[in-house]
Formats: C-alpha cells, structure tokens, sequence
C-alpha cells in the first residue's frame, strides 16, 4: 500500500485585481501498483518515443497518478498524449504532476521527445488508483 501526500500553496499579491491564496492539502492511498520509470530519450520532434502505454496498467481502476520530471541539465522534454500534439514542455529540472485515464478503450498513451537530438532525461512515477 502506497501513501501520498500532496500539498498545494498558491499565492500572489500584484498578478490580479485581488490578492491570491489557494491551500489545499490531500492524501492518496492506494493498494495499486506504484511504478517508477528513468528512461535517456534522444528522439527530436515528429518520432515521440512511448514513455507509459496504458496497456501496462490494465489493473488499475481505469486512472493513475503521473509525476514526470525532466532530471536533464540542458535540454527541454515535450509531452505528447497525441501523437504530433505537444500538450506540455518541461525545461529541465521541471515536473508535472496529473490524473492519467488508462481505460483502454479512451485513453491514450504517454510519449515524449527532446528539444534536441542530444537528449534529456526524464523520471516518471505512476501511482496507481484503486
């Protein structure tokens, strides 16, 4: 069984009209799996490698937990849940955290790319939701 905790604390004086405070504070605990993936990725824009296949997490509760990390020094990682689809850019040392619909019926898989045929690397942990 895996326990997460997860804390957000959002605040801003002079980006809006008002002021912005947002706390927020949740754990997860699951009996699912918890997998950990660091994968070297040297493929450029237009041949996106596969990072998570849904297929890999038929156990879970058609959902998953996804931390993804680019542990590179100089290079940046897009995200693809399309193909040829940036949905997001993770200069280094950058991470995102968010839910994953692993149905596989309409989910899609994960695949990244590098900003440069040089490569990046990128940590990856899936938490299962059961």
């Amino acid at each position: 069984m895996a326990a997460i905790k997860v804390k957000l604390n959002v605040e801003s004086s002079g980006l809006l009209s008002s002021p912005i405070k947002l706390l927020e504070s949740d754990s997860i605990v699951t009996t699912g799996v918890v997998q950990r993936v660091a994968k070297a990725i040297t493929v450029t824009d237009g041949s996106a490698a596969v990072l998570l296949a849904k297929a890999d997490f038929v156990e879970a509760d058609d959902q998953a937990l996804v931390v993804l990390k680019n542990t590179g020094a100089t290079h940046d990682l897009y995200v693809e849940f399309v193909a040829n689809e940036e949905a997001m850019k993770l200069k280094p040392g950058q991470f995102a955290m968010f839910p994953w619909c692993t149905d596989n019926s309409i989910g899609n898989d994960i695949s990244v790319y590098a900003s440069n045929s040089d490569g990046t690397t990128v940590e990856a942990t899936v938490i299962e939701i059961t």
